[in-house]
């Protein structure tokens, strides 16, 4: 199932609580493989992004990203090096 994060929550990423929110909302659908599609994400925190990586780990779900900018990945590729070392 596909997930466009920014079509669903903001453009901006900057709260942990949005990313456990996320992950929380995937936890609740019966299917069992995800794509977030990060295309109309324009900013996201190190704050979210640890959040967010923090929860996946903690989730069932196999989950994957898609359609990360540099700057994104960057953010996103250190966050997921800090919580899965």
């Amino acid at each position: 199932m596909l997930i466009n994060v920014g079509a669903e929550f903001s453009t901006h990423l900057e709260s942990s609580e949005d990313a456990v929110e996320l992950i929380d909302i995937l936890n609740k659908i019966p299917e069992d493989n995800f794509i977030v599609d990060f295309k109309d994400v324009m900013f996201v925190t190190m704050n979210y992004a640890q959040a967010y990586y923090t929860a996946k780990l903690d989730s069932s779900k196999n989950i994957s990203e898609i359609n990360l900018s540099d700057e994104i990945s960057v953010v996103m590729g250190a966050a997921d090096e800090a919580c899965n070392p």
